[in-house]
């Protein structure tokens, strides 16, 4: 009788302490089991809805050349004064044909007057970072800028721009990726394992910000997820002169 009373006293009592920590620790172990699925699932959405809108820039690209007699929007231009022209994420003829709608822009030289674009057309990432010059399409991604036709930085007269012509294998040649400039060169290649922030930058850095891979848009329209080792790899089989530039050489 006396072990009887004993038990049910102590089940009186309520629960021990040590009790009320083996709750509590399971409880904050499945929380973060349940954040990091969360957090899991987002990353893959983002990766996801990035991939779908650096697609539709590659599409824009496609329409804009069909109305130019084959010639993609031009990545920049000079005048014969080596004035600067109209860069391609300022172009209102191909942001119009990007949102599917004219845009109010009565000076192409006031460049000002597009820069926040719908944050439909950005990368989720930088959206959500909201850090330095954001709301740029710019400080999302990047147009490919290597091997292509048409001179320098500054030379009088140019233009440059590929054709559809120009595209030996646009199933292997990248033209838009996720990036934190507008355009995508090859010495901004690694530059994001030194510095991964967002935010606008002038350094043609390509952003691995998506589970650590950047999303690269082809001519043809497909999309895939690049890392820094792939990037390195394409080093070994031509770097600059491998066809995902633009170049000559091919991947084996």
């Amino acid at each position: 009788m006396k072990n009887s009373l004993n038990s049910n006293s102590a089940r009186a009592r309520g629960f021990t302490l040590v009790e009320i920590l083996v709750t509590i620790t399971i409880i904050l172990v499945l929380a973060a089991f349940s954040m990091l699925a969360i957090t899991k699932l987002r990353e893959k959405a983002d990766a996801v809805t990035a991939t779908k809108r650096i697609s539709g820039l590659v599409h824009a690209n496609a329409l804009y050349a069909v109305d130019h007699n084959g010639k993609y929007v031009a990545a920049y231009s000079f005048d014969d004064e080596s004035k600067p022209g109209t860069p391609w994420h300022y172009n209102p003829e191909f942001l119009a044909t990007l949102i599917g709608d004219s845009l109010d822009i009565e000076d192409a030289e006031e460049f000002e007057g597009v820069d926040g674009l719908p944050e439909e057309l950005l990368d989720p990432v930088v959206v959500r970072a909201k850090k330095r010059l954001w709301s740029r399409i710019s400080a999302s991604f990047a147009y490919n800028n290597e091997n292509v036709p048409g001179g320098g930085w500054g030379d009088p007269g140019t233009s440059r721009a590929h054709s559809v012509t120009s595209v030996k294998n646009p199933s292997e040649q990248f033209a838009f990726i996720t990036a934190t400039d507008w355009i995508a060169n090859y010495g901004g290649r690694f530059r994001w394992a030194r510095s991964p922030e967002e935010g606008k930058t002038e350094d043609s850095k390509i952003a691995y910000r998506h589970q650590n891979k950047a999303i690269a848009a082809y001519y043809d329209g497909h999309c895939e997820a690049k890392t820094i080792y792939d990037i390195k790899a394409l080093d070994r089989l031509g770097g600059i002169n491998n066809v995902f530039w633009g170049g000559d050489q091919r991947s084996r």
